[in-house]
């Protein structure tokens, strides 16, 4: 979730906003891991806040290429640019189901991940308005060295009612693996919406863990 500013759009636009991100991924066996990700949204970079997203994904391995998951995820938001007084903030509580497909090939990996999302966003009246979400995200991953790695990511939303369309996220970025469980990736996304166009500068901690 990624609402557009109730004031000053223009000015929100023209920065460069910043999402830190944290994620770990936890393997229990061959077929069952969990993906976490803890991410802190700003709309200047690492000041004015704008989102904090609790997310947190169940996957089953059904086999090499193909993974079934299922997942919650809290998303808190000031929607507007500039603090106001008296202003509402919102809160979303998240479902989703999700059909991820992973294709390696020569140094890369493509991934696609379908998901489908039913959104309980709080109302003016104290209570949730539940909304339903369609979203595909195309990945690649390119290894440059044993360390160093490129990343790409389209990822659409659609939403299931009126308007039909939510937003587009389109990402480049790079990666440093620093252990073989830990990697940080740079990379900057354009963040298009119907209305409006933002410019976010991601930093990524990529954790790997696992009980076996």
């Amino acid at each position: 979730m990624f609402q557009n500013p109730v004031l000053a759009q223009s000015q929100a636009e023209s920065k460069y906003g910043s999402w830190f991100v944290f994620i770990n991924q936890h393997r229990f066996n061959e077929k069952f891991t969990t993906l976490t990700d803890i991410q802190h949204r700003s709309w200047e970079y690492a000041q004015n806040f704008n989102q904090l997203l609790l997310r947190s994904t169940l996957n089953y391995r059904l086999n090499s290429e193909f993974q079934l998951g299922l997942g919650y995820g809290y998303i808190a938001t000031d929607s507007s640019f500039e603090n106001t007084p008296d202003e509402m903030n919102s809160s979303e509580h998240r479902i989703h189901e999700q059909l991820l497909f992973r294709k390696k090939f020569n140094k890369g990996v493509w991934i696609n991940r379908y998901r489908l999302e039913q959104r309980f966003l709080s109302n003016d009246g104290d209570g949730y308005d539940l909304a339903h979400r369609a979203r595909y995200m195309a990945r690649v991953n390119y290894s440059l060295s044993p360390k160093f790695f490129l990343s790409a990511f389209d990822e659409l939303f659609l939403n299931l009612d009126r308007p039909v369309f939510g937003q587009n996220r389109l990402y480049f970025g790079a990666g440093y693996q620093a252990t073989p469980m830990l990697n940080v990736q740079l990379g900057f996304m354009k963040n298009h919406f119907s209305s409006a166009n933002y410019d976010r500068i991601l930093l990524t901690l990529w954790y790997n863990s696992d009980s076996f």
